[in-house]
């Protein structure tokens, strides 16, 4: 097991901060990690690049599917609530 195994959520989310203010992100497309910069600050390009050889892909991969995932499950709780807040609505009408 490497270091990066067992590096905390935390840390992998503050790597992806600072990606994102450098305008580099990170996502999945075609269930592939991706890496989209534009307009990039390319004096942060060097301790983005850095960390990321550190961190490793399948770490970064692994966090961004997960982040991707709770999202979704947060989409799919708010759509059904709201779904019986406006059946509840209709009821009380």
């Amino acid at each position: 097991m490497s270091a990066t195994d067992t590096m905390p959520d935390a840390y992998i989310a503050e790597f992806l901060d600072l990606a994102r203010s450098a305008n580099i992100h990170f996502d999945i497309v075609n269930d592939r990690l991706t890496m989209r910069m534009v307009n990039p600050n390319w004096t942060m390009w060097r301790p983005c690049r850095h960390l990321l050889d550190e961190i490793g892909h399948d770490r970064i991969e692994a966090f961004v599917r997960a982040q991707a995932s709770d999202r979704s499950a947060v989409a799919r709780w708010t759509h059904a609530s709201a779904e019986r807040l406006h059946l509840a609505a209709e009821a009380i009408r």
